[in-house]
């Protein structure tokens, strides 16, 4: 009886061993194939990047070209090809913003996301980026509310700007034409034992998200259920940017409002004003 025993003992410690060999060799095979998907990735948005660069700069030459002081502006022609080009560019500028968040996805996945931080104006990266938005975004009305004077911290500036145009691009998805974005920049008092901070913030007219949806925001690829049908994206910008943001040892969050009220929705993060902020 007890060499049966023993026997069974053995038996189910084998079936066990067998089943965790099994997860093992397919938790590699898992791990192969994220890895390809990634590298693919990768490969793909290296390969979007490249045309991009040109594209961009010939057509400020040509836009820069149509206000030479040579050039009559008042003309309707030069003046509707200088609003053709700024598309051209803002559009191009877009699809360097999508091409980037996929970098930084597949960076994300293999622990490679990085900062390169130097001094900079939080301000005027943030003005920079809704003129850039404007004329894709013709029928949106823009508002910036910042102080005059410039708010400066060690920043990455190119990754906080990434991160604005995300929120702002997600502003103008989730929100009616004609209605009015956001954009609005402090420096807050410092609290006890904390140190200085900027706040900036993103609010756009229209529906409140609702409160079984909130959890969904920043999961990489994850995209609100209720826009899914009317509305296209790679679901990465908030992911992306509240990784960004958490890089420089901040904090991102949505503002709660009544769900499904007409209050809109706000996103809103906060930096620490760091000036030795070393490259992560």
């Amino acid at each position: 009886m007890q060499v049966q025993h023993e026997k069974s003992q053995d038996r189910l410690i084998e079936e066990l061993q067998q089943q965790i060999d099994q997860l093992t060799a397919e938790n590699l095979l898992l791990k192969e194939q994220i890895t390809r998907k990634e590298q693919f990735t990768a490969m793909i948005a290296h390969e979007l990047r490249s045309p991009l660069a040109p594209i961009i700069n010939y057509a400020q030459m040509l836009n820069r070209g149509l206000f030479a002081p040579k050039n009559n502006v008042a003309d309707p022609v030069k003046k509707s090809l200088s609003r053709n080009t700024s598309i051209i560019i803002s559009q191009a500028q877009k699809l360097a913003r999508l091409v980037n968040d996929l970098l930084d996805a597949s960076r994300l996945a293999s622990d490679q996301f990085t900062l390169i931080c130097k001094p900079c104006d939080v301000v005027e990266l943030g003005r920079e980026v809704v003129e850039q938005l404007r004329p894709v975004a013709p029928y949106h009305s823009f508002v910036v509310d910042a102080p005059v004077q410039a708010i400066n911290g060690c920043w990455d500036g190119g990754r906080l700007q990434q991160a604005i145009g995300n929120l702002l691009d997600n502003a103008i998805k989730y929100s009616d034409e004609r209605s009015t974005i956001t954009l609005r920049i402090q420096l807050l008092e410092p609290a006890f034992d904390q140190p200085e901070k900027v706040k900036v913030s993103v609010h756009n007219q229209g529906v409140s998200i609702r409160t079984e949806d909130m959890q969904h925001l920043f999961r990489p690829f994850g995209r609100l259920e209720a826009t899914r049908e009317i509305r296209q994206g790679s679901g990465l910008g908030l992911y992306i940017t509240k990784s960004i943001i958490e890089a420089h040892d901040g904090k991102l969050w949505l503002e709660e409002a009544t769900p499904g009220s007409q209050n809109g929705t706000t996103f809103t993060f906060e930096l620490p004003i760091q000036q030795n902020l070393f490259a992560q």
